[in-house]
This record gives C-alpha cells, structure tokens and sequence, in this order.
C-alpha cells in the first residue's frame, strides 16, 4: 500500500500533456561560402528557438557591416523584408521558406543592426509567401542543415551574407 502514491503519481506524469519543446539552433552569417560567397566583410551571428508545440520561432540575430539603410529596399518595402530562411532541398531546388519582415524589430547598432523576433507564427509567415512548406519541413531543414538565413541588401540583392542552421 506504501507504494501505491508513488505509481499514482508516475501515472498522473505519464497521462499529463507534453510540455512544449523548444528546439535551439545558430547560425553564422558570412558573404565567403557558397552560395553566398559575395566576398563581403560583414558578419552575422543568430540564435534562432523554434517552439514544436506552437510553431512560433523567436530569432535573435546581430550584425555587423551592413547597416539597416544598406538593406534592400524592394524587400524592405514588401512583407518577406530583406531577411528570410530559405529551405535546400537540393542545390537546384530553393525555396523562400520563412520570411523576417522589416520593421520596429529591425534596430540599429553602433556596427551594424539587431533584429529580435519573439513568438513568430510559423504559418503567418509561410502565408506572406504562400509556400507549400510546411511546418514540420522547415523543421526539419533546421535541424539537417538545409535551411539558411540570409541578408539581401542593395549592392547584393540576391544576398550579401548567409549561414546554415545548426543545432546548438
């Protein structure tokens, strides 16, 4: 009978709902690796918390070399902005997958910008760019390498500096 609060108790945890997780990658961005090998000086470095439970991301990028006037000004005009993670399904098969609109999350810096985005919806976003990826697929390019971050500006308006996801 002494044990029977101890099994009620694994029970109950066993029964509970499962708590959100957060999955934590990084990336760095430079303009010196395909396909983004521009030659730029500028560096980049984010930490972007993907929530599996809610689908929102939060992203904490800092830059340094580019400043928020030098970003593109076609993107920074339109909702997908001059941010954007792009999804590599193969080298000939690219697609804009989540885009950072510009806006009061963009913030400059003594050396560059900051931008801070917390509690993203993943689908909010994918509907500005009305992308057939899905959730799990921009997920699952996170965590296999396949998805990029990348800066478009004037001078490179294809993009100026890019990284790869990583877990951390």
């Amino acid at each position: 009978m002494r044990l029977f609060p101890l099994f009620a108790a694994i029970a109950f945890i066993g029964a509970s709902p499962a708590t959100a997780k957060t999955m934590t990658f990084r990336a760095t961005l430079t303009g010196i690796a395909p396909p983004t090998a521009t030659g730029s000086p500028a560096r980049g470095s984010a930490i972007i918390k993907v929530d599996t439970t809610t689908k929102k991301v939060s992203v904490d990028l800092d830059v340094t070399g580019i400043t928020l006037d030098q970003l593109n000004d076609g993107l920074v005009a339109k909702p997908v902005g001059p941010i954007h993670f792009h999804v590599y399904r193969t080298a000939d098969d690219v697609e804009l997958i989540l885009p950072l609109p510009y806006g009061p999350n963009y913030k400059a810096t003594g050396t560059g910008f900051r931008v801070t985005v917390r509690g993203y919806d993943y689908e909010t976003g994918a509907k500005l760019l009305n992308t057939g990826a899905s959730f799990d697929e921009f997920v699952n390019a996170m965590r296999g390498q396949r998805a990029l971050l990348d800066i478009h500006t004037d001078k490179f308006p294809d993009g100026e500096i890019s990284g790869k996801t990583l877990v951390r």
